[in-house]
């Protein structure tokens, strides 16, 4: 998925958590956003994932905008900061929940699941 973003800023009342930011990241990309604490790292994730919404600009995914939509709508996630794993689960079944956790109409088959969590795998070399 190709992830467009669009001149993004979070204001939160009179204070500023996020300067406007593009951002283009071509699809199956790996990008680490770095910076200090406070510089507006979790609060653009949030607004990726449509737990936040952003201030101006737009978020955009494979050229639709994306700003508008619900968590659901989007089709897209992240891991947290602070881990949130499932203990019982494997880490293969970690990383397969949320395409598992999909309505059935939208849901990947089993070994489309198993292609891109491994996949994933090999990406950060974990066998």
């Amino acid at each position: 998925m190709h992830i467009e973003i669009d001149e993004i800023s979070k204001s939160f009342g009179t204070t500023t958590a996020l300067n406007p930011v593009s951002l283009s990241i071509p699809s199956g990309a790996l990008v680490a956003l770095l910076g200090p604490s406070g510089s507006g790292k979790t609060t653009l994730l949030r607004i990726l994932g449509g737990l936040e919404f952003p201030t101006s600009g737009r978020v955009l995914f494979d050229g639709s905008d994306a700003t508008g939509l619900t968590v659901q709508q989007r089709r897209a996630g992240f891991v947290f900061q602070s881990y949130a794993l499932f203990r019982h689960m494997t880490v293969f079944d970690n990383i397969a929940y949320g395409l598992n956790a999909r309505p059935s109409a939208s849901r990947p088959t089993k070994p489309e699941i198993a292609r891109r969590v491994t996949k994933l795998l090999d990406l950060i070399q974990l066998p």
